[in-house]
Formats: C-alpha cells, structure tokens, sequence
C-alpha cells in the first residue's frame, strides 16, 4: 500500500433498494450452511454481557444467535447480504448496529434497541465486491464506519447524534475487508495493503499516515481486531490483531500500548477441529476483558474460542466451540 499515491475518485452513489432486503419468513426458506468466502461478526453488550454472533447463510439472509447470555437459537433478520456482516454495540446500552453489504453494492444498516430490530436502511455507497464493512464506536452515539470503494481506497463517514457525514476518502489501496477498533485514538483501522501485509492508521485531531504491521494475510481476507473504547466499563487498552495467514493458520499480534510501538511478534494461535474457510475472522473483548474469536469453517459452521489472559501472549486459548451455522 503506497500513501503517498494520488487519491482516484470514486463515486459513492446512495440508491435506495430496500425492497432488496424483504425479510426471510421462515427457516425453512433458508439453507443449512453459512455464505462462501464470508466470516462471522461477534459483537458483545457491555449493558448485560449478551455476547452474539451474527453470520450471512447461504441465500444472503443474515442470521444472529447468542454465545454468552443468550437462548443459542438462531433467529434470522433477513436481508440479501453479499459480504462478512460488521456489528457493534454501544456502551451501557442494549443497541447494537449491524452493516452489511446488499446485492446492490451498497452498504445497508439495521439496529436493535428496545427489544426490537429496525427495518434495513440503505446508506448508499459503492462497495468493492467481495468485502464487506467495519464499524468501531468511541463513545456511545457515535458510529465510525469503514469500507473499500470500487477504486479499492478506504472510505469513511460518522455516525453522531441522528445523521451520518459525507463519504470521506482516507486513500491507500486495500484488498480485503478492513477492520476497525476505538480506544486508543478516536479510530483505528487496519486493512490489507496489494502486499498481502497489514496496514493500519489511526485518527486523533487528524488521520495519520499509513504504517505496515508485516504479515501475510491470504488473498481475500482482512484481519480482525479486538479492543473496547475508554469510556466502556473495562477498558484494558489492549489491542489484538487476528489474521487468516497465507497458511491457513490464524495469527495473532498484540499491544497493550497506544499504537504500533509496543506490538508483539506475530505469533501462531490454536485452530478449530475444521478447516477454516476463505472468509476474514472476527474478534471483540468482551465486557470482563477475554477476547472471544470466531471464524468459519469450510463446512460453514461457525467457530469460537476465548482468550482468557489480559495481557498480549498467544497462550491460554480455551478449547474451540462450534455454534453451529446458520438454518
């Protein structure tokens, strides 16, 4: 990824296709298996410590199901979904925010609040093909929301109060889905750059430059990363970056700093019983500081395990637990 490249325009056309996104009525109009080539998102309440996982089946309908402090049944929230959902929740509140990108190529929104789902909501855009968005929050009612254009740079825009900001262009050139934390600096995002490496940069008063992280991450998956924004009830200042290596093994990198100085080595983690699909992870600190991980596997269940040390080394992984897929 060069920074210094001359910025291409990119037209991010907001078209409403809501009827795009009818919702699934039933499970037995879905298939039994997760969507190729797309990974889970783990997105935990800081109100009750409701960790859930969402994942896209087969025909694009998106599907949620609760890991900690839930029933474990899978309840579809429809959609025609083409990429790895991103989800979010805020703080002491029991909302979470969930982005997708429609078969339109644009990105659509969907919330929770007061025991009930929103319907979708188009906020337009062009996303790249085979990526999908990521979302990060520093302080309850604010949204920082990442994509890749169809000019492969990295879009921006923000959530705060009741509206979202324009489209903002942050340049480089990314080829996987980014990933996205608060905690540190208002926003820190990591993508992989056209050298299979991870790249990352950060916004505090202003966006910084560019900065490798090294790695080889396999051609069409992002990296995950796993964090909590200050001002949540455990805020450790502890980054842990996940990627799907070149090997098809997962690797870890961690810093308990405030920034690329202080990051670990990469080091290798424990892997599932099955094989891992083509498709980024997910990973999230919940709300008593283990980072809980989740992948899929080419059979298209889904996969999680629990880091259960605070600090940055790449031991004490519980045993990998299957969540099934998606009806």
């Amino acid at each position: 990824m060069n920074h210094k490249r001359t910025l291409i325009g990119v037209v991010m056309a907001a078209t409403v296709l809501v009827s795009l996104f009818a919702v699934v009525s039933s499970a037995a109009s879905v298939s039994g298996t997760t969507m190729v080539n797309t990974g889970p998102a783990v997105s935990t309440t800081y109100y009750n410590g409701k960790t859930s996982v969402f994942a896209v089946d087969s025909k694009g309908a998106l599907w949620n199901t609760s890991i900690f402090g839930g029933s474990g049944t899978w309840t579809s929230l429809g959609g025609v979904c083409t990429s790895s959902p991103a989800a979010i929740s805020w703080g002491s509140t029991t909302r979470t925010d969930i982005f997708v990108r429609g078969s339109n190529g644009a990105l659509y929104w969907k919330t929770y609040n007061n025991s009930a789902w929103s319907p979708w909501t188009s906020l337009g855009g062009q996303i790249a093909s085979g990526t999908g968005p990521a979302v990060s929050s520093p302080a309850a009612g604010r949204l920082d929301l990442f994509v890749v254009g169809t000019d492969g740079a990295l879009w921006h825009r923000t959530y705060a109060g009741q509206s979202w900001t324009a489209w903002e262009n942050l340049g480089g050139k990314v080829t996987a889905s980014p990933a996205a934390v608060a905690g540190w600096h208002t926003a820190d995002v990591f993508v992989r750059g056209t050298d299979g490496a991870v790249w990352y940069k950060y916004y505090s008063n202003g966006w910084s430059a560019w900065q490798s992280l090294g790695g080889q991450l396999l051609a069409g998956t992002g990296p995950a990363v796993s964090g909590n924004y200050a001002n949540s009830i455990t805020y450790l200042g502890v980054h842990r970056l996940v990627v799907h290596g070149t090997d098809h093994n997962l690797w870890l990198k961690s810093a308990p700093g405030t920034g690329a100085i202080g990051w670990t080595a990469w080091g290798r983690i424990g892997m599932p019983p099955q094989a891992l699909s083509a498709s980024s992870p997910s990973a999230q600190i919940n709300e008593t500081g283990p980072t809980i991980i989740s992948v899929t596997s080419t059979s298209g269940n889904v996969w999680f395990s629990v880091h259960m040390s605070t600090n940055g080394t790449f031991d004490n992984w519980n045993t990998w637990n299957s969540v099934g897929n998606a009806p």
